[in-house]
């Protein structure tokens, strides 16, 4: 990432009337988000060295499946933040190589949860390097679009959870 910050980055924010426990749930259920985004369909943790399954700690690994415009691809993702029912984020390509962070923020509000989704353009793919800015504008579009989508998703399956009785 450059000293400058983000290359790009966009954010949204949606309301969800469901508790916080119900929205984190899921937000931290990386395996889901083929259930609601428009390019990520599914995924799988990697196991730890002493071969243990990942779940979502921060260094923990997620390999996402992709696809979009016919084409399918994988992507290593590393959990990097993850603060019980208020935030959770993973960067692409791991921090070693750290293309782009995804990140969620949730907030009590009322009977239900704020919940913000955050994306940000830290370095070029080597694909958006070779391509250009028509590939870094085209993956920006993308990420926007899958981010507005993955929101929406996510309010309606958990607005759709039962709800715990008091």
């Amino acid at each position: 990432m450059s000293d400058d910050g983000p290359i790009h980055s966009y954010s949204e924010t949606i309301y969800i009337d469901a508790p916080p426990a119900t929205v984190w749930g899921l937000v931290t259920a990386m395996e889901r988000y083929g259930e609601w985004s428009s390019e990520n369909t599914g995924g799988y943790w990697r196991k730890r060295e002493n071969g243990e399954p990942c779940t979502g700690e921060v260094g923990d690994e997620f390999v996402g499946i992709n696809r979009r415009d016919g084409q399918e691809w994988k992507a290593l993702v590393e959990i990097v933040e993850r603060d019980e029912e208020r935030a959770f984020a993973f960067v692409t390509g791991g921090t070693a190589l750290n293309f782009v962070q995804w990140g969620y923020r949730l907030a009590p509000e009322g009977s239900g949860t704020s919940l913000t989704e955050h994306w940000e353009l830290r370095n070029l793919s080597p694909i958006m390097v070779e391509n250009g800015e028509e590939e870094v504008q085209r993956r920006k579009a993308n990420a926007i679009e899958s981010l507005a989508k993955t929101l929406a998703g996510i309010k309606a399956t958990a607005e759709a959870a039962p709800t715990p009785s008091s």
